[in-house]
């Protein structure tokens, strides 16, 4: 056994540390698929996990979704054939290698695929992706065998998988192959338009801020998909952070709430004791494209979480069946869970875990106003006034001269008096 001095174990520990040093791969600005914290994870596995179809390298090994190449394959090879490139795949393999680097970066931890493998892959995921979009789009490309659409359950299961953060490749190589295809042809949808029919179902011009931004992958663009058009507002630092109070708790100071006109998730307003909230359709496609968008939000957005902001404000709003049940009746949760026990168990869940950047809360000015609300007691005594005497005309005489009673009570006495108790005596 050799001895080794101080100075030598020194010199074999500082090599070590510094060949480790030099191996370190180059952090890139490119990089925007992340994988799901542990924390997260642990809340609701099944959410994060896609349930027949791997996208990209981070699922590519899982046996479970191993089945679907098949599928993925046909789809490649009928697009190859409609396109007269049948026998010239090498030209999109050509098209892709140089941008090989630059999509492995785009990966929060090395991917270990060979070059080869990880081409395929690519070339193989994002051509499946193209012709399921332009199936969407042109239906009359659905021929009687297609497994997917004409399989309900399977398109449905498709495109909640490709909403997975994990299951991800980056847009700008979807872009760069259907544009190479399809360089020379007019009138043709951009990918960009197949995107969002495909995920929304509307072929209508697509929303302005997704024509002049870099959309990294699909949750970024169903991310996208869900922002305001105004600007997130800074958050006075010194102000107490709190949430709102709940439904069941501003209705007991005669909050009202109403249905939005606005198909925009996050234009909520309060005014004038109304609290309006646009339409929110809870399914049980709902958490697994919310968790997403929200994991990615957290590791790429943390300053402008929009979405994460928004389940926060509503978090505070809603903690039990009764808080659905008045949002129900209102029209503002259209709820397809089952009960509202369920519903209120979706929205105390799919927060927890999630870090809110309360220095920048884009619903901080909502709660404030709706805590200042809730605090007054003049809103608290109009509403027990309506709820609880004003249901019949000999009501409204009682109050009258119970306001009387209690000013001259009052002046007198210089102390509050309980109204419910004048209103009793009289």
């Amino acid at each position: 056994m050799v001895v080794k001095t101080g100075s030598d174990l020194t010199k074999e520990v500082a090599t070590s540390i510094q060949s480790t040093l030099e191996s370190l791969p180059p952090l890139s600005s490119n990089c925007c698929i992340y994988r799901v914290p542990e924390n997260l994870r642990r809340v609701n596995e099944d959410a994060y996990r896609p349930l027949l179809v791997s996208i990209g390298p981070f699922c590519y090994d899982d046996p479970k979704l191993v089945p679907m190449k098949e599928q993925k394959l046909r789809y490649l090879q009928s697009f190859l054939i409609r396109n007269n490139t049948r026998n010239n795949v090498d030209y999109y393999v050509e098209a892709v290698r140089p941008w090989e680097q630059v999509i492995r970066q785009c990966y929060v931890t090395p991917v270990t695929l060979s070059s080869v493998t990880f081409t395929e892959m690519v070339l193989i995921d994002a051509f499946f992706i193209i012709e399921l979009f332009l199936r969407a789009w042109f239906h009359e490309l659905i021929d009687e065998n297609d497994r997917i659409f004409n399989k309900p359950r399977m398109i449905v299961e498709v495109t909640r998988d490709l909403r997975i953060e994990e299951n991800q490749l980056p847009f700008f190589i979807f872009k760069c192959l259907y544009d190479l295809a399809y360089s020379s042809s007019s009138g043709r949808p951009s990918f960009i338009d197949l995107t969002y029919k495909f995920f929304t179902g509307k072929k209508h011009t697509i929303p302005q801020i997704l024509a002049n931004v870099d959309i990294k992958h699909f949750v970024d663009f169903l991310r996208l998909c869900h922002l305001p058009t105004s600007p997130k507002p800074r958050t006075n630092r010194d102000l107490k952070f709190e949430l709102s109070p709940n439904v069941t708790q501003l209705s007991g100071v005669g909050v009202k709430f109403a249905m939005s006109q606005s198909t925009d998730l996050l234009d909520i307003k309060f005014s004038r004791g109304i609290l309006e909230i646009p339409r929110f359709v809870l399914t049980d496609q709902t958490e697994s494209l919310f968790r997403n968008i929200m994991v990615f939000e957290q590791c790429h957005h943390y300053f402008n979480s929009y979405i994460i902001d928004y389940f926060a404000f509503l978090n505070g709003l809603i903690n039990t069946p009764k808080d659905v049940e008045v949002l129900v009746q209102c029209g503002i949760i259209e709820n397809w869970l089952g009960s509202n026990e369920d519903a209120a168990n979706f929205f105390k869940n799919i927060f927890r875990q999630t870090r809110l950047n309360v220095a920048n809360f884009y619903f901080s000015n909502h709660c404030t106003h709706l805590n200042a609300y809730a605090s007054t007691q003049w809103h608290r005594w109009k509403a027990i006034l309506k709820h609880e005497y004003f249901n019949h005309p000999w009501a409204v005489i009682s109050v009258i001269y119970a306001v009387v009673m209690l000013r001259g009570r009052g002046d007198r006495a210089h102390r509050p008096v309980d109204i419910k108790q004048v209103i009793a005596q009289g």
